[in-house]
């Protein structure tokens, strides 16, 4: 059986270096996904951007082709066989 006991202050040495390396670990992972999450999150953000303005013009123009000329712009778009029987 082991019987070593390490000394109250050099317990506390222990300790206090292993706090130094999870806070020297966040401070790097938080340096290195900070970039990464920069590039994500600006990707994603134009990505969105994009649909929801594509998507907001197409119910847009089908709005106002509907009102003023009673065109269908979703049934000419994806057809007549997507329409209730």
């Amino acid at each position: 059986m082991n019987t070593y006991r390490p000394t109250q202050s050099s317990n506390y040495w222990m300790v206090a270096l292993k706090l130094l390396v999870l806070v020297l670990g966040l401070y790097i992972s938080a340096l290195v996904l900070g970039k990464i999450f920069t590039w994500v999150f600006t990707i994603t953000f134009f990505l969105i951007r994009f649909i929801v303005f594509f998507g907001v013009s197409f119910i847009v123009l089908h709005f106002f082709l509907k009102l003023l000329f009673k065109i269908d712009l979703l049934q000419f778009v994806i057809g007549k066989r997507f329409t209730l029987r």
